[in-house]
């Protein structure tokens, strides 16, 4: 069977982008001397390629296009976030300096004060709580917009919230590569009594352990423990908050999604140990890589109308 001729042409991008990040990946990992723990990834990885194996098995006896595309679309995005975290780790040199003092000015410049924003939200723990679960639900909310997109069979709405986030955290890694950045948990204390009424996920440990990768490099293996949220700017937990949401349109999933990532941005802040212009650059990152991804798949109709047009421009046979 021929692979390519079994997919569509965004989800041959999306093939190419995560091939690019697995590259990029063998080469860092020889590069620093690092190897990753295989069987941390392999039951990932085996449940990807299941997938894709009885979405190629629809395709080729032509039933069930809906399920067929939406395994293709959740086993891309298993197969690139994996790869994509362990990049993360390799893209930072030893010895990198961060770029969050400046990110603290441009906070002062606007107004905001991380740790005066920490101390005033711990007066509320419950909320507190609320906001960590908040954090905690992005990747679910990615996975139920996803599967709702594919089984309803809004094909182009599937395949541009795929591409949206590959190429966002493409982006993203990419400007992190030249100008990483943590957030202000490695560099700013807070009182313990603070920090137990907050629970914070990411914590002064967190941070810590952080520091250590800046300091260091990718550790020797890279396993399963390793794989946590590395970029402060710009915020993909943004993205993904925006993603989800606008995604959802004219679904019954919108109110829902807009009711929780109401509380996204408070809790990206807190949880998250963000800068307030990590969630401003996540906000622009997002709405420039929609125009492009937009132009890279339009709607059904436009496409037809093109290739209508395409044809009408051909010379006719004399």
């Amino acid at each position: 069977m021929n692979l390519a001729a079994r997919l569509h042409r965004p989800e041959i991008l999306a093939a190419w982008l995560i091939g690019g990040v697995l590259a990029l990946d063998v080469a860092l990992l020889a590069w620093r001397g690092s190897s990753i723990a295989a069987a941390a990834f392999a039951s990932n990885i085996a449940v990807a390629l299941v997938m894709i194996a009885l979405a190629l098995g629809y395709r080729h006896l032509g039933r069930a296009a809906e399920i067929a595309t939406t395994l293709i679309a959740c086993s891309f995005f298993i197969l690139f976030s994996n790869a994509g975290a362990v990049l993360n780790n390799l893209l930072i040199a030893p010895g990198s300096a961060t770029i969050d003092p400046l990110l603290f000015r441009a906070d002062a410049m606007l107004g905001f004060d991380w740790r005066a924003f920490a101390i005033a939200l711990s007066d509320y723990p419950a909320l507190c709580r609320v906001l960590s679960w908040t954090y905690q639900s992005s990747l679910v909310q990615m996975a139920v917009v996803l599967i709702w997109l594919g089984f309803t069979g809004a094909r182009v709405n599937l395949h541009r919230f795929l591409l949206v986030g590959m190429i966002s955290s493409c982006v993203t890694m990419a400007f992190w590569a030249l100008a990483p950045s943590f957030g202000p948990a490695p560099f700013v204390e807070l009182p313990a009594e603070v920090d137990a009424r907050i629970g914070r996920v990411v914590d002064a440990g967190y941070g810590a352990r952080l520091l250590d990768l800046a300091a260091n490099g990718a550790p020797p293996v890279i396993g399963q423990e390793h794989l946590m949220g590395l970029i402060a700017f710009p915020s993909m937990h943004t993205v993904m908050a925006l993603m989800t949401t606008l995604f959802a349109r004219r679904t019954r999933l919108f109110w829902p999604m807009v009711l929780v990532n109401l509380l996204m941005a408070p809790a990206i802040l807190l949880q998250g140990g963000h800068h307030l212009v990590d969630v401003f650059g996540g906000t622009a990152l997002f709405f420039a890589v929609h125009a492009l991804v937009s132009r890279i798949v339009p709607h059904e109709k436009s496409a037809l109308a093109q290739a209508s047009a395409d044809m009408k421009a051909l010379p006719l046979p004399a």
